[in-house]
């Protein structure tokens, strides 16, 4: 197991119990676990933000604080229903019982890691329950005929051949339980939970257990609770404490209503996927706009599965509203075609393609599996998103295409007008782009911006200086990555930007 930390965890917390049996001394579950953290953190402090420890840990905490109450609980619920006006066999009624604490136990960790595993994974299986009771159930007797197994196979190899078809076939059961967490349905995103919000969660937790047991001390003659009995306990108390309600949600109100008048600004985040563009927009109404989204063709990292869709998580949302694809580079759509697939995206805004790039081929065949509307816009287009918020489309147009390097010189280029600020987004465009946007737009404002996103991440091929003068920015930002073999951005670039200050 390589002492991984949660092997390492439970091998201490053995130890000191099996010692504690030895001097005759009682084994103090808060001293065992707070001695293994210990030596796992004097061995390895960094280890504190090992997710397999936290989830170790928080699932022995769990055990610990919540299994007597809810073992409790699910032994005194009792649905009343016709099977219960016959007598249940006595051997019967243990199978429930058991079947009682493994569930009792599984429901213990699983509160006590959720928020770990929404935070650190943003993922929720609703059917943890299932598969958890089931492995409960055989994981024990499979264990168990694992090590008579590997003991077997020291002593005689022949009879140990006899023992593999069990052990292999126990194997099969293991891998056909896991297989549960691919049915349908089986992950739904969730967005990472701020501290504030896991911390009341485990406060919510530790008063809930403490009003149950509060409950049970008072009443200990009062051995079932029947659903329908606490169903009419809490009609009772909402009538007699109805002022209270009233005045409750009447002061939720008005805070939704201050909440939903409160000013909110216009949020561009540009995000760090390497040698690639990526820029989440969340508009004041809490829309969100994505414009391309990273990727890398020399690597196998998932820029979409480790780094985009993880930061849109983090940044709280399960859904874009619209996704913009500049062009079909692999370090523009690459992150995008994961996040296409595992979010939920009402629209997609691409230009006209005067290429077909394989990148382009598996994009079609995504959005129509997944039935998501695509538009495609040129350079007439006006794109309102809401008040006071909109996108002009200044490139391309159905009539002209730029034959060199098409892919880049033909991506979407388009401005984000936001009351007096804009933003200017230019794909990868290069000079001969450029310079049909310069005589196209040379009278007028068009390229005039607050910000622009710097063309092909600052290549020598693009930023020429009248298109520069032109678009005038106060802010300019290039996505580069750390060391990139392409030596972007170019120091002719960099100094062009620099000459704009004077």
């Amino acid at each position: 197991t390589n002492f991984s930390p949660s092997i390492t965890r439970a091998g201490i917390m053995g130890i000191i119990m099996i010692t504690s049996k030895i001097i005759y001394r009682k084994n103090d579950i808060f001293t065992s676990i707070s001695i293994s953290l210990l030596v796992i953190l004097i061995y390895n402090p960094y280890l504190l933000q090992n997710l397999g420890l936290c989830l170790s840990y928080g699932g022995v905490c769990g055990i610990i604080i919540c299994n007597k109450v809810i073992l409790k609980f699910l032994k005194s619920i009792k649905i009343k229903n016709k099977f219960y006006k016959y007598k249940i066999r006595p051997k019967f009624q243990n199978y429930i019982d058991k079947i009682k604490e493994i569930l009792s136990v599984t429901i213990s960790v699983q509160l006590f890691i959720l928020p770990i595993i929404f935070y650190n994974m943003n993922i929720f299986n609703p059917y943890f329950l299932v598969s958890n009771l089931i492995l409960s159930a055989v994981i024990g007797p499979i264990v168990i005929l694992s090590f008579i197994f590997i003991i077997i196979t020291l002593i005689n190899m022949h009879i140990a051949i006899f023992f593999s078809k069990p052990v292999g076939f126990s194997i099969q059961i293991l891998e056909f339980i896991s297989r549960i967490g691919l049915l349908p349905f089986s992950k739904f995103y969730i967005p990472t939970p701020s501290l504030f919000s896991i911390i009341i969660y485990y406060f919510f937790i530790i008063v809930l257990l403490s009003i149950f047991q509060v409950y049970s001390a008072k009443n200990p003659n009062k051995t079932q609770i029947r659903i329908k009995n606490l169903i009419a306990m809490g009609k009772i108390k909402l009538r007699k404490n109805i002022k209270i309600v009233k005045v409750f949600l009447i002061f939720l109100f008005i805070f939704i209503f201050l909440i939903k008048l409160y000013p909110k600004n216009l949020k561009i985040y540009f995000i760090d996927v390497g040698q690639g563009d990526s820029t989440l927009i969340v508009t004041p109404q809490n829309k969100t706009i994505l414009v391309d989204g990273g990727g890398s063709v020399n690597s196998d990292f998932d820029v979409g599965k480790s780094t985009l869709v993880p930061y849109i998580l983090d940044r709280g949302f399960v859904k874009i509203d619209t996704i913009i694809i500049s062009h079909f580079d692999n370090d523009h759509v690459g992150g995008l075609l994961t996040a296409l697939q595992e979010l939920k995206v009402s629209n997609v805004i691409i230009g006209k393609q005067f290429e077909n790039s394989e990148n382009y081929k598996e994009f079609l065949k995504i959005v129509k599996d997944k039935k998501i509307n695509v538009n495609i816009v040129n350079s007439k287009c006006k794109i309102n998103v809401e008040k006071n918020l909109y996108l002009d489309v200044l490139w391309p147009n159905d009539f002209e295409s730029i034959t060199e390097n098409s892919i880049n010189n033909n991506a979407l280029v388009f401005k984000l007008y936001y009351k007096n600020f804009s933003m200017l987004f230019t794909g990868d465009i290069e000079k001969e782009a450029e310079d049909i946007l310069v005589s196209k737009y040379k009278e007028t404002d068009a390229l005039k911006s607050t910000v622009l996103k710097v063309g092909h991440h600052g290549s020598k091929s693009s930023s020429t200086e009248q298109f520069l003068k032109l678009v005038s920015p106060k802010i300019a930002l290039i996505g580069v990555g750390k060391n990139n073999r392409y030596g972007h951005p170019n120091m002719e670039v960099m100094e062009r930007f620099q000459s704009l200050r004077s």
